[in-house]
């Protein structure tokens, strides 16, 4: 009915002798394509109906075996996006193995650098992608640059960390749970604020740190919570952390102010496995949309 009803407009104006001119639109909820060096990726991009231009962007990166749209669904974004208004962005990272059919022995994982992930996605250009995307998304939908978000679980958190220190400047803030670091050899190239939440009872990246045996003698090392937490706290040049009220079977601590006005905040979420909550004992989305809001870059950073 909407799109008999333009026409009907587009004809009365024409009849009248005035010019007409539609705006390029993207729909809510649809699946876009990028070629990045020469590679052919893609995300699903949700943008709420009658969202004005300019509204912020929150980027979610799903965990390994996952894909955008499943991991924006099942964690809620989009009716968080509704309810205030910005864009979501899933991007789908690489397959282990680009040349098989997906399945269980061929599962997606991001390029974080970190120990755990295959040696398949070593040569994919993650980040040249995640900039790639922003830039298509700042085209086509007119978003806020200054209020880009980077939110991320398991290995998609892996990838929420390496962003945070490759294009700090890019990023108002990240949300990063469940997750593990690969530190760069330089630092972020100004402090960004950093959510860091997981669960007390998460293998992947447990609270105490483990060493955990592998074939041929090997051995990979999961770093405490608390050692991942610290690392940002230093890049961002955090003061001492303090606990703040939390909801029953939540800690949570808060450093800051830090460098260039940002914050480290560790969510530590008790009875929690691997996984990100949407209701008990928080709901991670709600928390890290909440934490990032707060956020915004000095200066739309360079770019189309």
């Amino acid at each position: 009915m909407k799109k008999i009803l333009l026409l009907l407009l587009i004809a009365v104006l024409g009849a009248a002798g005035l010019a007409v001119k539609l705006a390029p639109m993207t729909h809510a909820g649809e699946m876009r394509q990028l070629t990045v060096n020469g590679v052919e990726r893609s995300y699903y991009l949700y943008v709420p109906p009658g969202l004005p231009s300019g509204a912020p962007l929150v980027i979610m990166l799903h965990g390994a075996g996952g894909d955008g749209r499943g991991a924006i669904l099942t964690s809620g974004w989009e009716q968080v996006a509704n309810d205030d208004e910005f864009v979501v962005a899933g991007p789908n990272a690489s397959m282990d193995h680009p040349d098989r059919a997906p399945g269980r022995r061929n599962l997606s994982f991001w390029n974080a650098g970190v120990a755990s992930e295959p040696a398949g996605v070593a040569a994919s250009d993650d980040v040249g992608f995640i900039v790639a995307m922003i830039d298509d998304i700042a085209r086509t939908v007119g978003i806020d640059r200054r209020r880009v978000y980077v939110a991320g679980f398991s290995s998609g958190g892996h990838m929420a960390n390496r962003l945070g220190q490759e294009i700090a400047g890019r990023l108002a803030a990240i949300s990063t749970s469940a997750s593990q670091m690969a530190p760069l050899p330089r630092p972020p190239s100004r402090g960004i604020p950093v959510l860091f939440s997981a669960g007390d009872r998460d293998p992947i990246t447990p609270v105490g740190g483990a060493r955990i045996a592998l074939p041929e003698g090997r051995f990979l090392v999961k770093e405490s919570q608390r050692a991942l937490v610290d690392r940002w706290r230093t890049l961002d040049g955090c003061p001492a952390a303090h606990t703040i009220p939390a909801p029953s079977d939540v800690l949570i601590e808060v450093s800051g102010p830090c460098r260039d006005g940002s914050e480290v905040r560790y969510i530590l979420m008790h009875g929690v496995d691997h996984r990100w909550p949407t209701d008990k004992p928080i709901d991670i989305t709600q928390a890290s949309w909440d934490f990032f809001k707060r956020f915004s870059l000095p200066a739309a950073p360079a770019g189309n």
